[in-house]
């Protein structure tokens, strides 16, 4: 009785692991934050699979087969059972894993491409989200950009859309396109480069005061 119990405990203990890593695979290559994961992988799910199973295994167990009594068929019945969804999970979980490290390694492929052309022709794209703000005028955008310029690079907005996969696969961009900005430019480009535009929005600022 006491190793079917201790049996039963394991194989719940393995199933929340499971299913709490899974939810990692599945959104792979999101941070790995556990309490992030746990709030967000919603454990009410696996409880209703309990529950389920739970149910399963007592009617089973009410049937008169075996010369065991309830416990021990429910004992035996529910990790079975259990069992069953723990391999589904595992399935699923490596399945997904597997898929999108695919996808993650083509699009760093298409980001190193795209870094190596964007060096050729000397325009780096620094991507930013949302709109910058407070907005400017037409003649201080210019002015930015031209600073922009100055230094290789070319602002984008990507808009307000974020998506784990592309913002891991564009670390890989960066990383390729920083060493070359810091021998075009030097080893404290990016401060020069933030304080001359800094200098810029400061002095439009005061002229529209």
């Amino acid at each position: 009785m006491k190793k079917l119990i201790v049996v039963n405990l394991a194989v719940i203990f393995l199933l929340i692991t499971v299913y709490i890593a899974g939810y990692y695979f599945l959104n792979y290559p999101i941070q790995f934050d556990f309490w992030y994961i746990v709030k967000e992988c919603q454990l009410q799910y696996l409880l209703a699979g309990f529950a389920i199973t739970a149910l399963i295994s007592y009617l089973i167990s009410s049937l008169g087969f075996k010369k065991l009594n309830f416990k021990d068929k429910f004992l035996r019945i529910f990790p079975v059972l259990n069992s069953l969804i723990l391999v589904f999970l595992v399935y699923t979980a490596t399945t997904a894993f597997v898929k999108n490290k695919r996808e993650l390694s083509n699009l760093e492929k298409n980001y190193t491409r795209e870094a190596e052309n964007d060096i050729k022709k000397d325009q780096i794209v620094m991507r930013y989200a949302g709109f910058l703000l407070p907005p400017y005028d037409e003649e201080t955008t210019r002015k930015i950009d031209g600073i922009y310029k100055k230094y290789g690079i070319i602002s984008k907005n990507t808009g307000c859309t974020i998506d784990a996969m592309d913002i891991k696969a564009r670390e890989k961009y960066t990383e390729i396109t920083n060493s070359y900005l810091e021998k075009r430019n030097g080893k404290d480009w990016k401060k020069t480069m933030e304080k001359e535009i800094e200098d810029l929005k400061n002095i439009q600022n005061r002229e529209t005061k």
